[in-house]
């Protein structure tokens, strides 16, 4: 180890007993032999040789394309397409959890939480001393319907009486008292589908899907079948615009959907009571109707609270198969002993083929439309679709039931030719 003069650097370090090596070592010269070897390998600046030792003058000629540098690239070329290139909306929509805002499904969609099937059976009431309580059924499984849930049975009686008593009023006065209260009724049970659905998280054009509703019944009565596609396609245009224009920006393919929907299930379906208004015996159709869907619901309650022991359906577990039997028969039995003495379901005494075949067909469609409505309820997580008739609930709730069997008394006298018109 040597020391620079002057500094307290040290110069080099030299390892005693090591000898400095006599050659030094080239490129292509193995470490361990002694002489060289012949066959040395050519410098990494030379140029290549062919497979006889030659070298040719242009490297890379073997190759059947020559290297290119990046700037003589064609732009065309895969290479030089962009990779990733993504906008800030789109690389949110895959690599977070989802833009914020008005466009957001996660800060603005919530699905509603179906109901247990079985709910929690709620503690007895403390009975007082020299009362009597009823005793429960005996055998009755979880969620039986012992009174429709709770409901006040009177006040449930005297709804229903001052309903029907409105409804022959209409019904004595003519046409066109019964073409606007229909309509009136068909408008209001839209609202409350619109307003439980918007419980449900929705964000349907509830304004938009009323008017539809009324609109399909006053037409199909003043413009005949001709109205409802007319009508039907002119709400599908609005709604559109309805969320485009920025009225309501939320969610627009669902809450879209759910507008057509409760517009299809209520306005449609009802407007089968302006079609049959069409006719001169139009309001003994609507009558015959509102008798034969009045007996299943009056007979599946009444049989059903006093024999029921069956469930009938998982989305309705306070209705049982007892019930549902003893509905159909008692509507069966209206359309043969009532409505058979109805024009134009008895035009003629003794005549009672055209009322037996309203009372069968009746009596499939009635549990049909009572069913479904109880499994739009049980997707919503509501038990009524609202309050308007104490005792029963929601309109809808009222006339699940007939928004089936209207369509199905209009086609069942259509098929046995009772328009006069």
């Amino acid at each position: 180890m040597t020391r620079r003069e002057g500094s307290g650097e040290y110069e080099e370090i030299r390892i005693l007993g090591l000898d400095t090596p006599e050659d030094e070592i080239g490129p292509g010269r193995s470490v361990f032999a002694d002489d060289p070897s012949e066959d040395l390998l050519p410098h990494w600046t030379e140029p290549p040789a062919d497979a006889g030792g030659s070298t040719s003058g242009e490297p890379w000629s073997e190759l059947a394309e020559a290297p290119r540098w990046s700037d003589e690239t064609p732009l065309d070329h895969e290479s030089q397409q962009p990779v990733g290139d993504l906008d800030e909306a789109m690389a949110a929509m895959f690599f977070d959890d989802g833009p914020s805002g008005e466009a957001g499904f996660a800060d603005e969609f919530n699905p509603p939480v179906l109901p247990p099937d079985e709910p929690p059976e709620a503690p007895a009431p403390p009975i007082a001393t020299g009362s009597i309580s009823a005793p429960p059924i005996v055998g009755a499984p979880p969620g039986l319907d012992q009174g429709r849930g709770g409901r006040d049975m009177s006040m449930a009686v005297i709804t229903g009486v001052a309903l029907g008593a409105l409804a022959l009023v209409a019904f004595k006065i003519g046409t066109n008292a019964t073409l606007a209260l229909t309509t009136v009724l068909l408008t209001l049970a839209a609202s409350e589908f619109f307003l439980a659905i918007r419980r449900g998280g929705y964000q349907p054009a509830t304004l938009l899907g009323m008017t539809a509703v009324a609109a399909l019944n006053l037409g199909a009565y003043w413009r005949f079948e001709a109205a409802v596609p007319l009508v039907l396609a002119l709400t599908v245009v609005f709604s559109l615009l309805w969320y485009l224009t920025g009225v309501d920006r939320n969610m627009p393919l669902a809450n879209i959907s759910m507008t057509l929907f409760g517009v299809l299930y209520i306005g449609l379906l009802g407007s089968f009571t302006g079609l049959m208004l069409t006719d001169p015996n139009g309001v003994g159709m609507v009558l015959a109707a509102v008798l034969v869907t009045a007996g299943y619901d009056l007979g599946g309650l009444v049989i059903g609270r006093i024999i029921g022991r069956t469930p009938l359906s998982a989305v309705s577990p306070n209705k049982t198969m007892e019930g549902l039997i003893g509905g159909m028969a008692v509507a069966f039995g209206v359309a043969v002993l009532i409505v058979g003495r109805i024009t134009p379901f008895g035009q003629d005494p003794g005549d009672l083929g055209s009322a037996f075949v309203l009372g069968v067909v009746a009596a499939l469609a009635a549990p049909l439309g009572d069913l479904c409505e109880s499994m739009l309820k049980r997707d919503l997580g509501v038990k009524d679709m609202g309050s308007m008739l104490p005792g029963h609930g929601g309109l809808l709730d009222r006339f699940d039931a007939l928004l089936f069997v209207l369509p199905a008394t209009y086609f069942t006298a259509r098929l046995l030719d009772l328009f006069t018109g």
